[in-house]
This record gives structure tokens, C-alpha cells and sequence, in this order.
């Protein structure tokens, strides 16, 4: 008698195929752009408020004095325990070719590299990126050492629930030799979820025997003459408002412009005159935004779609933000006839979760942003890791360069 073939086993390997075909089409639609496809976290719009926020009282560097204080933070804190911070013991292995760095230029020697559409002014080259462990050099303290200064104060709580005002603290980096004479570029690091002020430049990363510190890349680049010197501001993003940020992007977002910013253009010497609305917007080229995981989403949601007319350069690393709606909004009024210098994205080539998502992103970007142009203003530079500081740190060093460069697109 002739076996039946199992009516179950059927069902089993067409339910298979049905979901297979599904899942396919739905990556395929995802990357073409014909549907979006939503992120690990959930992140929600928000409109302009009717009324503008009035700014909080003039920021207050402890102790208090006219001029704000130098504070020496030598100590390095153990390594952070958080949703972004690198597991240690991690061993990633790369390839010489991977790990190469640009050619050695110091300030004494051939030049500084400074960038216009993604060329090198001085030697004519374009930039050559680290996709590994950089070289042993920008792990080790620099002969030539810059200064981080604490500042603490009372920022008003611009989320409109909870107490009036939030205790909080941003860590400033000065290159080595800061001089007020001079106007230096500045640029914002906005940590991840669980990160504070001290985590892209005040901590330290273990990854077997090598220990990685974002001060000591900056310095070594500055003394390198990998980039211009400039000045670093990484603010506080409190983890109780920081999952999801439907609330901490206004937060942040607001503490930039009528806070943060006009502090810094107030108490150090940078390309806007004073701390008006009006200088920053006129210096706008010479600011620069960045984040990492949440930091990144931040960047998108946040800076480019509410502080576009502050900030002329971004980098989002291991993080996406729905670009599909953050390219409508710039392209509107008064955002549609300024200049991008410079979009930097990148993130970890396997086990980071949004690896994927900021592919397609860069992708929608480069389709429908005419602003940008890749490997002229925009660039996408996936480091060998996970979700994790050797990525970051390995971008920064990547990014940091290209940030404030002149750029023609239009």
C-alpha cells in the first residue's frame, strides 16, 4: 500500500516558504525605501513648540568665579557599566592592511591635513580610515597633552514635567597650548544610554592588553597633525530620560541652544562672537555634532531636525533615527539652503544591532539628500566589532578630521 505523504508536514513546509517570502520582501522593500523600517527603539516625532522656551539662568562653573575653572581630571574612572560600555577582554583581531594609519604628518614637519570636499588641501589626499585597532601610538599619553574642565549647573527642565530645574555636569577638552587669541572649532559628543559626560573622553576601554582612551586619540591626532585642534563638549544625558528619548531629545535639544552653546561661545574663545542665537547660527560651520547608540539617534532626531541651522558636521555612529523623515524636515524652511559639511556614519561589522539599519540609512541620505555626496561629504566606515567603545573611539579617530572641512556641494 502506497505511503500518504503527511498532510501536516505540507502545511509545515508552506507556512516555511510563506514566511521566507515574506521576510525577503520586506528587506527588499526596506532598502529600496518604499517602507521604513523601525529601530530598536522606539522614537516618535515632535513639533516645534508655539511658544519658544525661555533660556535657564547664565550656567555656574563650581567653584564659582568669573572665568571658568581648569579642572585637572587625570584619573581615569574604571571602565563604565553601562548599555554602551565595552566588555572587557574583548579580542578582535585585524589585519595590517585594515589597521593602517594615514601617513604620519606632524605640525613641525609637512603640515596639518585640512579638508575641502573630502580632500586634504595640503598633500592633495583623501583621508585613509582605520577599520581595526589603530595604531599602538594613540593609546599611549601624547608629549603634547590637552585639559578637561568640569562644569556643573542648573539647566531648566525643558520637558515640561517633573522638578523645574536639572542638576547637571559636561566635561570640556582644550587641545594642548589653547590659546583665547585664536578661535578653535568646537564639537559635541553625546554619549549612549547609560554614558554621561565622561564617557567618550574620560574613561577607559579594555580590550585584552590594549586599553583604549578617547583623550589620549584627541591629543595624539592634535600632535600628529591628523586635525586642526578643537574644542570637545560632551554633555550629560541622564539615562532616566534617555530610553526611547521622546523626552530627552527636546531636553537636550533645547540645552544646546539657549544653555550649552552659548556658554561655550561665551567662556572660550570658538568662531562665534558671542553667545547670541544670531553668531552661533553665522558660525554654524565651525560646530559639530556627534553621538554613539541612543547619542546617534539623538543626532538625527534631535540636532538635524531642531538645531540644523547650529551645527554644519554630524556623526552618528551605531545609530539610525527614521533619516526618511529627518530628510523631509531639513529640506524645509530655514533649513533647505544650508550647506552640509559633513555626515559620518559608520558602526560595528557584526554583532551590532544597528549596523543594518545605519547602512540603509546612509543609503536613504546619499538617494534623496542632494546636499551630500559620498566620499566628497558623507561617508560610511564600519569598524571590526560589536556594539562597542573600540568602534566609536576607532570612528572618532576616523570622523574627527572631516568634521569642519570646507565643502562646495550644494
Amino acid at each position: 500500500m502506497k505511503r500518504k505523504f503527511p498532510l501536516w508536514l505540507l502545511c509545515l513546509i508552506l507556512f516555511v516558504l510563506i514566511g521566507a517570502g515574506i521576510y525577503f520582501g520586506i528587506r527588499k522593500a526596506a532598502r529600496s525605501g518604499i517602507i521604513p523600517v523601525v529601530t530598536n527603539m522606539p522614537v516618535e516625532s515632535f513639533e516645534t513648540p508655539a511658544v519658544t522656551p525661555e533660556p535657564t539662568a547664565e550656567i555656574v562653573v563650581q567653584p564659582e568665579d568669573s572665568t571658568p575653572e581648569q579642572v585637572s581630571v587625570t584619573e581615569v574612572p574604571e571602565p563604565v557599566v553601562a548599555a554602551d560600555a565595552a566588555p572587557d577582554g574583548a579580542s578582535v583581531v585585524t589585519s595590517p592592511e585594515e589597521s593602517a594609519a594615514p601617513e604620519e604628518l606632524t605640525k613641525d614637519g609637512i603640515h596639518v591635513h585640512t579638508y575641502k570636499d573630502g580632500v586634504c588641501t595640503s598633500c592633495g589626499k583623501k583621508p585613509v580610515f582605520c577599520t581595526g585597532f589603530l595604531p599602538e601610538q594613540y593609546y599611549i599619553d601624547a608629549k603634547e597633552q590637552g585639559e578637561l574642565v568640569r562644569h556643573s549647573y542648573k539647566v531648566k527642565n525643558y520637558m515640561g514635567y517633573g522638578d523645574p530645574e536639572l542638576d547637571k555636569a559636561m566635561l570640556v577638552y582644550l587641545p594642548y597650548g589653547y590659546d583665547e587669541a585664536k578661535p578653535y572649532n568646537v564639537l559635541v559628543l553625546v554619549p549612549g544610554a547609560g554614558g554621561d559626560q565622561d564617557s567618550w573622553l574620560n574613561c577607559d576601554y579594555t580590550y585584552g592588553e590594549m586599553v583604549m582612551n578617547g583623550k589620549k586619540i584627541v591629543d595624539n591626532m592634535i600632535e600628529k597633525g591628523d586635525c586642526e585642534p578643537c574644542i570637545i563638549v560632551c554633555p550629560q544625558l541622564e539615562t532616566v530620560y534617555c530610553q526611547g528619548l521622546l523626552s530627552a531629545i527636546p531636553q537636550l535639544t533645547d540645552e544646546l541652544r539657549y544653555d550649552i552653546l552659548p556658554f561655550i561661545a561665551e567662556n572660550y574663545s570658538t568662531y562665534a562672537k558671542d553667545g547670541s542665537e544670531e553668531s552661533l547660527q553665522e558660525a554654524r560651520s565651525h560646530f559639530a555634532l556627534g553621538g554613539l547608540s541612543n547619542g546617534a539617534l539623538f543626532t538625527y532626531e534631535g540636532g538635524m531636525r531642531k538645531d540644523f541651522d547650529l551645527f554644519g558636521g554630524y556623526m552618528a555612529l551605531s545609530g539610525n533615527g527614521q533619516p526618511w523623515n529627518t530628510v523631509d524636515l531639513i529640506q524645509m524652511e530655514p533649513f533647505s539652503d544650508l550647506p552640509i559639511q559633513a555626515l559620518f556614519t559608520g558602526a560595528g561589522t557584526y554583532g551590532d544591532v544597528q549596523q543594518y539599519y545605519t547602512e540603509i540609512g546612509y543609503d536613504h541620505f546619499l538617494q534623496y539628500e542632494p546636499r551630500l555626496k559620498d566620499g566628497v561629504n558623507a561617508w560610511r566606515v564600519d569598524v571590526e566589532g560589536e556594539h562597542e567603545w573600540k568602534v566609536w573611539l576607532t570612528d572618532l579617530y576616523n570622523a574627527l578630521p572631516l568634521l569642519f572641512q570646507e565643502c562646495t556641494v550644494t
